[in-house]
């Protein structure tokens, strides 16, 4: 054999092997939240999706107390009650023998506030300090300076997700609504409507006044047939890094659309004209047989009418 055709014979078996190894589709798993802070006691929610479309195993592993809440072959969503340490949630499916997982960190966070400054000046003179009013902080150059101010925050404990309409026909629009009611800052705030893990719609809100705000996004579309077999949700995430806090996350109960197919207009026209051809038969038969009935009943009554008759007439009247 030449060398030519042994390197080809050599590359045929190379681009075979790895061709077998490329029929078997890659799959992802996913969990949300990713990461979540949660204070002692308290409960979270979590959700485990695949891009598998059969899985044949699929879970959750927490040493956690947890609650199978509503399942579909691509997801499952948990309730984990009692955290009072941080861990790490595992989600895992297997798909055609191969199991992929993914893990969200859990943390427990107590109460924060803020740093007050404490790099207080002294007041500018001596006799202020007898003064019992408040007084502004004062820098060595004698300039007064504004008082330290405590900031508060609130993170999102409750959100809520509506669908409306819950039942639409594919090419219709329906409106997908995400409501934190008290939170605070807002300016920290940001609303993610998703459809299984897609991201359709973020929003982030302006700087409110100090004190709980209730947040709301809307978004608008179209609805898919793949929409039927997807969860929406909402993920609140409030921000704090940039103030010395941490991220805070909370998310909302999943739905589902119930997608269908809409009549198509000339079948609804071909339904009506038999409806109503059925409807015109049937009133016809019901008149002919009124017509019928009362005729032959006529027919009889004026026959056996005559003969009653004659034999009440007395006996000197007949001829």
């Amino acid at each position: 054999m030449s060398s030519f055709g042994f390197g080809t014979l050599t590359v045929a078996l190379f681009a075979l092997v790895c061709c077998s190894g490329s029929d078997e589709k890659a799959f992802e798993v996913h969990v949300r939240p990713e990461k979540l802070i949660v204070e002692p006691k308290e409960s979270l929610k979590v959700n485990c999706s695949t891009t598998c479309n059969q899985p044949e195993v699929g879970g959750l592993e927490t040493s956690l107390n947890k609650i199978l809440l509503a399942k579909q072959p691509q997801w499952k969503h948990y309730l984990i009650s009692n955290i009072s340490h941080d861990t790490v949630l595992w989600c895992h499916f297997t798909c055609s023998g191969k199991q992929e997982s993914m893990s969200s960190n859990v943390s427990v966070y107590h109460a924060w506030s803020p740093e007050i400054n404490m790099s207080v000046k002294l007041p500018c003179s001596p006799a202020s300090i007898l003064n019992c009013r408040p007084l502004p902080l004062c820098t060595g150059a004698g300039q007064a300076t504004s008082s330290p101010t405590v900031e508060h925050h609130e993170p999102p404990k409750q959100v809520f997700l509506t669908l409306q309409p819950t039942w639409v026909a594919v090419g219709k629009s329906f409106t997908i609504e995400c409501r934190v009611p008290a939170v605070e800052p807002l300016d920290r705030l940001t609303l993610f409507l998703l459809r299984g893990n897609e991201t359709l719609h973020s929003q982030t809100f302006g700087k409110a006044a100090p004190a709980l705000q209730e947040a709301t996004a809307t978004f608008s579309s179209t609805a898919h047939r793949e929409d039927g077999h997807h969860n929406f949700s909402c993920l609140a995430e409030l921000n704090l890094t940039s103030r010395g806090g941490d991220v805070f996350q909370k998310h909302s109960a999943p739905k589902m659309l119930e997608i269908y197919e809409p009549v198509p207009d000339s079948q609804m026209v071909i339904i009506v004209l038999v409806v109503s051809v059925l409807l015109f038969l049937f009133v016809t038969s019901v008149l002919l047989c009124f017509i019928f009935s009362q005729h032959w009943r006529q027919r009889r009554t004026g026959t056996y009418g005559v003969r009653a008759a004659w034999r009440r007439l007395p006996q000197a009247f007949r001829p």
